[in-house]
């Protein structure tokens, strides 16, 4: 084997060689020329087994100890090419070579293949992209290759210059996951169409809608603030119902300044906090009576908006059921108004507007109960100032109690009488407060009274 022949592939074919002189270069060119000629013959007589050449044997023979490194040159060099051709003559010979090594690893060759195919690719004369080996991101094989550029950085090039689907078709060759790739690329091409002024709006919606469908990764309210960004208002709206996540619609319709779509779309969703931030916007960017008026047509929003103002706005719910005419809802308020033990003062008031409210709602029971309640807090806020004891609040069978463990039986009996307290119950009553103050001698007395109602033990 000559000096010619010793000299590896991928020296010979590498364009990134340095000289020392114009010699040199005379003797690389002639080597090179040497090599291809000599891959020529490999391609007729050794690649092709059914004209069996007898010289088959002979060149195997030539690199046998070295056909491992043979191999691997001729894939490398095959990357140094910008001739298909010539790309083609050194993939086949590497091809042929590796079937004569055991065990060897197939990954590099494969790969170089795919790696030709993109470079191909991108260097078409209607593409303009001359990338090299040295740039194109590969693998830790070859792990002298300067890693210029990522698979990203090359589709974005190819974005850039609006090749959108020669990236997709490169993205989906490498395999890139769809986020990455075609997802992302398609996205890409979205926001370049909504650019277009000129095309109707209604067809771009449709156009990328059925392009883009629901790819993973891929936002329809990104590409909505495009067209918003562009002037584009309609378009943004249509192209946000393609949105499937309603805490991206809700946003931007209201920037968009679509109020009611966007309270529809939050209540459709389900979900409270998208509904409450669009009530809140409502409520501080219209009057308050359109907007009482607004929330009206929907009950979903209309009662997260109480319980919201039961909350953080008490004066506002009054105001709300005054021009409902919900005259029970304003009578259930003034009672847990005069339970509040904040509202000390202002019970027998609160209590009043209570009973007018009833009465109102032609609920004669439940203002009953209010003027019931009316009488014992005057009665408690009597017996207060006279025992300096708590009443207020109590009821009905504890202040009977509470009387009866002070040992005013009389005032007890009098309640009793008033407020119908069963038998039975004033018996516990009676029983239970005399024990707790271990007058046994009275509770005899109080046991041969009457027959007892809750009967003996």
């Amino acid at each position: 084997m000559s000096v010619k022949d010793q000299i590896p592939f991928a020296q010979m074919l590498t364009p990134s060689t340095t000289f020392a002189s114009s010699d040199d270069v005379v003797i690389w060119g002639k080597k090179k020329h040497e090599l291809e000629g000599k891959l020529e013959e490999w391609n007729k007589e050794l690649i092709y087994p059914l004209k069996r050449s007898h010289r088959s044997d002979e060149y195997i023979r030539l690199v046998k100890d070295q056909l491992n490194v043979a191999v691997r040159q001729c894939i490398e060099a095959a990357g140094y090419e910008f001739d298909p051709s010539n790309q083609m003559m050194l993939i086949r010979a590497a091809q042929f070579g590796k079937s004569f090594v055991p065990d060897i690893d197939s990954e590099p060759y494969v790969k170089m293949c795919r790696t030709l195919r993109v470079l191909n690719a991108v260097r078409n004369l209607r593409i303009g992209v001359p990338l090299t080996i040295t740039q194109y991101p590969l693998s830790a094989t070859f792990h002298t290759r300067l890693q210029h550029l990522s698979f990203q950085v090359l589709l974005d090039r190819l974005v850039v210059r609006r090749h959108f689907y020669l990236a997709i078709q490169i993205a989906k060759y490498l395999r890139m996951p769809d986020v990455e790739g075609s997802s992302r690329i398609l996205a890409h091409w979205a926001c370049y169409k909504v650019k277009q002024t000129q095309l109707d709006r209604e067809q771009v919606a449709r156009d990328i809608a059925d392009k883009l469908g629901y790819a993973p990764g891929v936002s329809y309210s990104e590409i909505a603030k495009k067209a918003a960004d562009c002037g584009r208002t309609q378009l943004a709206i249509k192209l946000i119902d393609y949105e499937p996540r309603a805490s991206l619609q809700v946003p931007l319709l209201l920037k968009l300044g679509e109020d009611i779509p966007s309270l529809v779309k939050a209540i459709d969703s389900g979900d409270t906090d998208l509904v409450y931030i669009v009530l809140l916007h409502l409520r501080d960017n219209m009057p308050m009576a359109e907007f009482q008026m607004t929330i009206r047509n929907y009950p979903m929003a209309q009662s997260l908006y109480l319980k919201y103002c039961r909350d953080h706005n008490i004066e506002t719910l009054r105001d709300i059921y005054d021009q409902e005419d919900n005259h029970n809802a304003k009578a259930a308020f003034y009672l847990k108004e005069s339970y509040d033990p904040k509202n000390s003062t202002t019970k027998a008031a609160s209590l009043e507007s209570a009973k007018q409210s009833y009465r109102s709602a032609r609920n004669e029971f439940a203002a009953t109960m209010c003027e019931e309640q009316q009488k014992l807090l005057k009665y408690q806020t009597t017996l207060e100032d006279k025992f300096r004891r708590e009443f207020v609040g109590l009821s009905v069978h504890d202040t009977v109690h509470l009387l009866l463990m002070l040992n005013e039986v009389k005032l007890a009996e009098k309640l009793r009488a008033e407020y119908k307290v069963p038998d039975r119950r004033y018996w516990w009553l009676r029983i239970l407060s005399l024990a707790a103050l271990s007058d046994w001698s009275e509770l005899d007395k109080f046991s041969k009274t009457k027959k007892s109602p809750i009967g003996y033990e």
